[in-house]
């Protein structure tokens, strides 16, 4: 897990390699949109339901950059009085509403090529070829853009593997288009509009899980509570741990709260010494708040259901 701290030093040390980023993202978004737009006008044109597919699903690599794009500049705003912890979950929450429309506009085209596999109409097979062949080099030439910017964030190389996939996509759509023209076979198109639907739906269920986990404050995957627990008991002066918390700030960030009951006589400065070093060193944990306490002193959180 990455650390808090690694966000606050050298921001103006790399603040061209910064620009630099911004700038091959927004290429890689533009030439994604454009796109987009061709596949999809293309596919009305040739009559294809699997381009259209294609375009649709390009589009979600696009929107996927622009919300790499928009979390790099909102993070360099950092924190403020009303949003203490930043503005970096501003992405979680676009995220979401990305892939629930995905998932909407994936049903739509698996509807739409169930009614063409019972009627499947002409298609213009070297229309969908040469757009297919067009978003393959497009889906490589932005993975190119992506490739060193996605060894540094986690949301820029979601979308650098996007791409790969939609490459992969594109050889499919490829693909019907030759057998279109070769054996004038029209079930391929719908065939591959379920096939590519179910492709995408495939990605959304995959990617969506830490973005339900961050917004429903779950814990970070590799971690779990019991085991922090386990982990805080075996220290020397404590006795038991209790109202604990780990959360999720946002995709870089992990928040940890806890209740330490202390042993009579211990010192509870050198005992939260020990447990934020340890909490650091074995868990990545810096973010973290610890209240002591003793069993003779009681709980100073009652109503918090101690």
């Amino acid at each position: 897990m990455p650390h808090d701290h690694h966000h606050g030093h050298g921001g103006h040390h790399h603040g061209l390699d910064a620009h630099s980023g911004d700038r091959r993202v927004a290429w890689a978004v533009a030439i994604n949109v454009g796109l987009t737009v061709a596949q999809i006008a293309g596919g009305l044109v040739a009559g294809s339901v699997a381009l259209i597919a294609d375009g649709v699903h390009n589009f979600s690599d696009a929107a996927a950059l622009v919300l790499a794009f928009g979390a790099r500049r909102l993070a360099r705003r950092g924190a403020d009085s009303a949003m203490s912890f930043g503005w970096a979950r501003a992405e979680v929450v676009a995220a979401l509403i990305n892939y629930v429309s995905l998932v909407i506009v994936a049903l739509w085209l698996m509807a739409e090529a169930a009614g063409r596999l019972i009627d499947p109409p002409g298609v213009e097979g070297w229309i969908v070829i040469w757009l297919a062949a067009l978003a393959l080099v497009i889906d490589l030439g932005t993975a190119a853009l992506t490739f060193s910017l996605s060894k540094q964030s986690v949301n820029i190389r979601a979308a650098f593997l996007h791409n790969l996939a939609d490459a992969g996509a594109s050889v499919a759509v490829i693909f019907g288009g030759v057998v279109i023209l070769l054996y004038d076979w029209r079930l391929v198109d719908p065939l591959l509009t379920i096939g590519i639907s179910l492709f995408i739906l495939w990605h959304v269920a995959h990617d969506i899980r830490p973005v339900l986990r961050i917004l429903m404050l779950g814990a970070p995957s590799p971690q779990d509570s019991p085991e922090i627990a386990e982990h805080l008991v075996a220290l020397d002066g404590v006795e038991a741990v209790h109202h604990l918390h780990l959360w999720q700030i946002d995709e870089k960030r992990s928040s940890l709260e806890a209740h330490l009951v202390l042993a009579e006589g211990a010192d509870f400065r050198d005992v939260i010494a020990q447990a934020k070093h340890m909490l650091e060193a074995e868990f990545g944990l810096i973010h973290v708040t610890l209240e002591p306490e003793t069993r003779s002193f009681g709980c100073a959180d009652r109503a918090g259901g101690c």
